[in-house]
Formats: C-alpha cells, sequence, structure tokens
C-alpha cells in the first residue's frame, strides 16, 4: 500500500508540470527503490509467520515489483541518456546523485533477498553481483562530491586575511552546482 501511494504521488507530479531534464533525475529513481522496498518488505513478512499471511500472494506480488522495477532500469538509463546527451545537461556532481545510491543499492539487496526466499539461485548470483555494482556507484558519487568540494573552495594566493583583519564573506551565487555549505 506504502509503494503505491509513493507511486501515485511520484506520478501526480510528473503528470503535474511538465518534465525538464534539469529536474527529471531524482523522482524517477526514487520511484524504482520504492518498488525494490516493497519486494524487501514482503519478503521479511514472509520470514516473520509463514502462516499468517498467503506465501504464494506475497511472493507474487514481490516479484511483480522485482520485475517491474527491473524494467524500470533501462527506462531510467534512457533518460539519463537523454538528460545529458540530447538535452545537453552536463554531467557533473549535483547533491540529487545520493538520491540514485540508495535505490541501486536496494534492488541489489531485493535481488538477493528475493532469490533467496524463492530458492531462485540466479537471482540471488546476480544479487551478489548487483551490490559491487552498487558499492562502485557510491565511491563514484563520492568521489564526484569530493572533487566539487575541492574546486569550490577559494584560494588564498591573493587577498588572504592578514593578522587582525576579517574575511569577509563571499556572495552565494558564485558556488559550484552541489558544492556543499
Amino acid at each position: 500500500m506504502q509503494y503505491l501511494l509513493t507511486a501515485a504521488l511520484v506520478l501526480a507530479r510528473l503528470l503535474a508540470r511538465p518534465v525538464q531534464p534539469e529536474g527529471l533525475m531524482t523522482p524517477v529513481w526514487i520511484f524504482m527503490g520504492a518498488a525494490a522496498i516493497a519486494v524487501l518488505a514482503g519478503v521479511r513478512l514472509i520470514a516473520l509467520h509463514p502462516t499468517m499471511l498467503s506465501r504464494p500472494l506475497v511472493i507474487g506480488t514481490s516479484v511483480v515489483l522485482w520485475a517491474f522495477s527491473s524494467w524500470l532500469i533501462p527506462l531510467l538509463l534512457a533518460l539519463g541518456v537523454w538528460r545529458h546527451a540530447l538535452r545537453r545537461i552536463p554531467l557533473r556532481y549535483e547533491l540529487g546523485w545520493w538520491n540514485l545510491v540508495f535505490p541501486v543499492g536496494m534492488y541489489a539487496v531485493t535481488t538477493h533477498e528475493l532469490g533467496r526466499a524463492t530458492a531462485t539461485s540466479w537471482m540471488t548470483s546476480v544479487g551478489r553481483w548487483e551490490v559491487w555494482i552498487a558499492v562502485v556507484f557510491w565511491a563514484v558519487v563520492f568521489a564526484a562530491m569530493v572533487a566539487a568540494r575541492l574546486r569550490a573552495r577559494p584560494t588564498t594566493a591573493h587577498g588572504s586575511v592578514g593578522a587582525g583583519q576579517t574575511a569577509r564573506p563571499q556572495s552565494t551565487a558564485s558556488t559550484a552546482t552541489g558544492a556543499l555549505p
């Protein structure tokens, strides 16, 4: 039920206003991550008390949601190509990149756990590999964040503050996109 609510909110947002390439990245990846969370919740519910819930219903629903989140991955990658290659939005660090890290990791864990719950060995194996992809993705986003922060650091070669002087704050309009305060 929570996934359906999240899906409705994301869909309403995408339909209410025209989709701009600048604001496209975050909501659609969160949509995929919410599906992965719903699958993991289903797998965990089965593990709690097998006689309390209809195992075939919960596993079936989980498999359908996993398939849906799997289907979203090529779509999301295509939207990324549209955003950066066709609409020419520069591929540089933005704070919103962290909103992509969690869904990628959640999908990996979900694939592994659904494979264990359904005794599907190929899903368990694929899930293990996906975890490594998620770790690499996290490392790339972290490195991009550090690089953006280092680029935004002010230089002290000219206009350094001497003894007894105080530095004036600079305008925030000149800070780089995604730079941390």
